[in-house]
C-alpha cells in the first residue's frame, strides 16, 4: 500500500492508508498512516457497525488532509 500512495503522492494528491502492521509500514516510508488494532481482515470494525465504519473513514479523510508526511497515528478504536 505504502508503494502505492507514495506514486499517487507524487502527483499530488494527499493519501493516508490504514495498517495492522505499522512496523512494516514504517519500513515502507508511507505518506500518512492510521494504525488500527483491529483484527486483520476487520479493518473498519465489526460488519455492520455503521457508525465505527463511518467515524473511522472519517478519521482517514481528515488525516489525508492534515496530517505530517511519513507519520504514523494510532486510532484509539478496540
Amino acid at each position: 500500500m505504502g508503494l502505492i500512495q507514495r506514486a499517487i503522492e507524487q502527483r499530488g494528491i494527499r493519501t493516508a492508508g490504514i495498517s495492522h502492521l505499522p512496523n512494516v509500514t514504517k519500513k515502507m516510508k508511507a505518506p500518512r498512516t492510521l494504525y488500527i488494532r483491529f483484527p486483520l481482515g476487520r479493518t473498519f470494525g465489526q460488519a455492520g457497525d455503521v457508525t465505527t465504519q463511518k467515524e473511522i473513514l472519517w478519521e482517514a479523510i481528515q488525516f489525508a488532509v492534515k496530517g505530517e508526511p511519513e507519520s504514523i497515528v494510532e486510532l484509539p478504536y478496540r
